[in-house]
């Protein structure tokens, strides 16, 4: 089962880019590597659940109208299959009305973005985010380390 990386040696922060323009995808790929982001690409919300299957990147860049899946329904199925463990998705879209923006947050995405993308905002969120994520995915690995240490002590092998 893949997890996210909480190695803090690990200077490049994962980001999958999850859109079916494809000149939309490279842009973003390209300003997200000039960040000094370790950047993976998806068309697709299906191709996004795949590679998921294979690791979880640190932080999901995702429109909401896509082909075959959209993005919301990707981001639910996200949160359903990875729960604690799910990446932060930021919604980027063209989709700027009041039912849209509340449904990414009901599905679980954790911001939203519209286009045409402003690019400062667009690195500053995706900055506080994966700090905030990243954060939270090493309080998670000591929770479940101190829960394990617990558990080991209420029933000794002996």
């Amino acid at each position: 089962m893949p997890t996210a990386r909480i190695d803090a040696n690990d200077a490049q922060p994962s980001v999958l880019i999850v859109d079916d323009e494809r000149n939309l995808r490279r842009l973003l790929a390209h300003a997200m590597t000039t960040e000094g982001y370790r950047v993976e690409t998806a068309s697709n919300g299906e191709a996004c659940l795949g590679f998921c299957q294979q690791r979880l990147p640190d932080l999901i860049l995702m429109d909401a109208l896509m082909p075959e899946m959209d993005g919301f329904t990707c981001c639910e199925a996200l949160q359903t299959r990875y729960g604690d463990r799910c990446p932060p998705v930021l919604i980027i879209t063209a989709l700027a009305d009041t039912p849209s923006v509340e449904r990414a947050f009901a599905v679980g995405a954790i911001d939203y973005v519209t286009k045409p993308v402003h690019w400062a905002v667009l690195r500053q969120r995706v900055r506080r985010l994966l700090q905030t994520h990243l954060v939270n995915q090493e309080l998670l690995q000591a929770r479940r380390t101190i829960e394990n240490l617990q558990a080991t002590l209420k029933h000794p092998q002996g």
